[in-house]
């Protein structure tokens, strides 16, 4: 698996200095077909293989890449870099190898797409909500940044954004991602009702909760899409 992301780590807001990752893929075998999406909170503990300075400039990879970019991020210019994987990409990897039907993550082939409700990279989950909502900024960058995820979304879609759904401070945003998911893909393994839905996380459905009853059978349903 192949962890391919625009990262910039040097957004000043307030005076404070702040990274940002967003249009994160996971890329599988030799395939770039797109074959899902999970939308989740934050970005978290993944980091550079190469560090800042080492973007990606393999022209055969960039190919790739490009078609995939956000239009404003490809006029802007903005780097590519390879990221190591962390706990919730392998994951995100082992729910789609269930769902493709595959023996494990090593066996897909395409790309899955990451978009989270806010692309503040912070591993403190509490931190970065507290950021996000002192610093107006913050908003403005990710509500750019969500106009080209919802129309980036490409079936089957997880979400997995857990309790943030519910806040005020998500709500809507978690909301649009929910109808759009509904109007666009086949997503019956949610209830219709947005409120009924637990949104588990990733990390819940494939680690910390899979032996459990109702993850298994949220589990279960998105995988026999």
């Amino acid at each position: 698996m192949k962890v391919y992301t625009h990262f910039k780590d040097n957004i000043n807001l307030d005076n404070h200095s702040y990274e940002y990752r967003w249009r994160t893929i996971l890329q599988f075998g030799s395939s770039w077909e797109i074959i899902g999406s999970v939308v989740m909170k934050n970005p978290g503990s993944a980091n550079y293989i190469n560090g800042n300075n080492h973007w990606i400039e393999d022209q055969n990879i960039l190919a790739h890449l490009e078609l995939l970019d956000y239009h404003r991020d490809l006029e802007n210019g903005e780097k590519w870099y390879e990221f190591h994987s962390d706990a919730t990409m392998e994951c995100v990897a082992e729910l789609f190898a269930q769902k493709m039907n595959v023996s494990n993550k090593n066996d897909l082939q395409g790309v899955v797409q990451i978009f989270n409700l806010f692309y503040l990279r912070e591993q403190n989950l509490g931190k970065a909500i507290k950021i996000n909502r002192e610093i107006p900024y913050a908003k403005e960058i990710d509500d750019k940044i969500f106009e080209d995820d919802i129309r980036a979304l490409r079936p089957p879609v997880y979400l997995g954004f857990g309790k943030l759904a519910k806040s005020s401070l998500f709500r809507e945003k978690a909301s649009l991602f929910f109808y759009e998911v509904l109007k666009t893909c086949n997503a019956s393994y949610l209830d219709s009702a947005f409120d009924n839905n637990r949104f588990y996380h990733p990390l819940a459905l494939m680690r910390f909760r899979k032996n459990e009853l109702k993850y298994s059978i949220i589990r279960e349903k998105f995988c026999s899409l």
